[in-house]
Order: structure tokens, then sequence, then C-alpha cells
């Protein structure tokens, strides 16, 4: 799936700004944003292996 400039731009979620980090935690915003990517690596790979067992 390929976003488009003009998808981004639609996008009403709040804009991401830096949080003050409390010791060693993480930045939540930074979690939730590699949580994003990892579903959709896993989403792509997921379908790419789909289309290469239906080749087989």
């Amino acid at each position: 799936m390929a976003f488009k400039s003009e998808d981004i731009a639609m996008c009403n979620e709040p804009e991401l700004t830096l949080a003050q980090q409390s010791g060693n935690a993480p930045d939540p915003h930074l979690v939730k944003f590699v949580r994003l990517l990892t579903r959709h690596a896993a989403r792509r790979w997921y379908e790419q292996d789909n289309k290469e067992s239906k080749r087989s």
C-alpha cells in the first residue's frame, strides 16, 4: 500500500511532539510509531508470502 502526499496531508491525527522523558522510559509516540511500522511490514510480508505460495 503506497501513501500519496495528499493522503498524508488529509490525516486528522495530532502531530507528534517530543514528550518529556522520565528516567529510561521510551517516548510513547516512538513506541506507537514502531508498532505501526511493524504491523505494516508484517502485513506486506504476509501478502507477499501468500502470492508466492499461490504460484507453487
